[in-house]
């Protein structure tokens, strides 16, 4: 029931304005972390928590640093699902009349500031419509369902004709950013399967680029066991596969080669993918 979600804003209007989305369930442990790396950004001007389902001291953490930020705080006593708190908290920063909006995961650890600060850059006064980081910016040894992982990014990059730019790059993989053009282009919702609101925005024409490099050694997210990575790539695959679709104009499914890849997704083909 979307009525029961508690919105706080704690912001004075300013412009341009620029934001930054952290989804969080139960994330005590890194989202401290997170806050401490957008602190550091000058530019950024509020700070969007999506707090879904938790019931550690995530709320407390992040209220610390409200004192010295600008808050608009979304709370919602159920978890929302893998990837769907992003498109909360962009139609936050849409309504807000944010310029340029960063996505944050709330568990990511280390010194990633400058990363941030290269994809805020790059949107807020390079043109840009959506940056996106580098993950791979190398080839080192990667398990069997990572390379299957990179099979259907790389599929989907070619098929939207970016590969030769971004590679394997994809907003369903670290820290990226997005143009206010762009949600009011390809609307909020999508936002919940990253892969398709990526081929929104390449039928757009919409300006996409990779701004920054940042491997998984450096920021570290937390580690949460081989069932929890299994179900994240399938998935990211199931999110390619709909998104190929989508984009080629044929019916949406999340199948291939009779296998139905549904991951976290509830339903086979989502809400936000028709």
């Amino acid at each position: 029931n979307y009525s029961r979600m508690i919105y706080q804003l704690f912001y004075q209007e300013v412009f341009p304005l620029n934001a930054a989305v952290i989804p969080a369930c139960n994330e005590e442990a890194g989202i401290t972390n997170v806050l401490d790396n957008l602190s550091q950004l000058d530019a950024l001007n509020i700070i969007i928590p999506v707090l879904n389902g938790c019931t550690d001291h995530t709320r407390q953490r992040a209220l610390a640093h409200a004192a010295a930020s600008k808050f608009a705080l979304i709370e919602y006593p159920l978890p929302l699902g893998i990837d769907v708190p992003r498109s909360w908290g962009a139609a936050c920063a849409l309504k807000l009349q944010a310029d340029a909006i960063l996505f944050v995961d709330g568990d990511l650890q280390g010194e990633f500031s400058s990363c941030l600060y290269e994809l805020l850059r790059e949107v807020a006064e390079k043109n840009c419509d959506l940056a996106l980081t580098n993950c791979y910016p190398y080839i080192g040894y990667r398990s069997e369902t990572a390379k299957a992982v990179s099979f259907y990014r790389e599929q989907l990059n070619r098929k939207l004709g970016l590969f030769s730019s971004i590679g394997l790059a994809t907003p369903s993989h670290g820290p990226h950013c997005v143009s206010r053009r762009l949600l009011e282009t390809v609307g909020t919702d999508c936002l919940s399967v990253p892969p398709l609101m990526l081929a929104k925005a390449a039928q757009a024409n919409l300006h996409i680029r990779v701004a920054t490099r940042l491997t998984n050694h450096q920021w570290a997210s937390r580690q949460r066991g081989d069932i929890h990575n299994q179900k994240i790539a399938d998935t990211i695959i199931g999110d390619c596969i709909a998104a190929r679709q989508y984009f080629c104009n044929q019916p949406i499914t999340r199948e291939e080669n009779g296998i139905q890849y549904l991951g976290y997704r509830t339903l086979p083909v989502s809400a936000e993918t028709t």
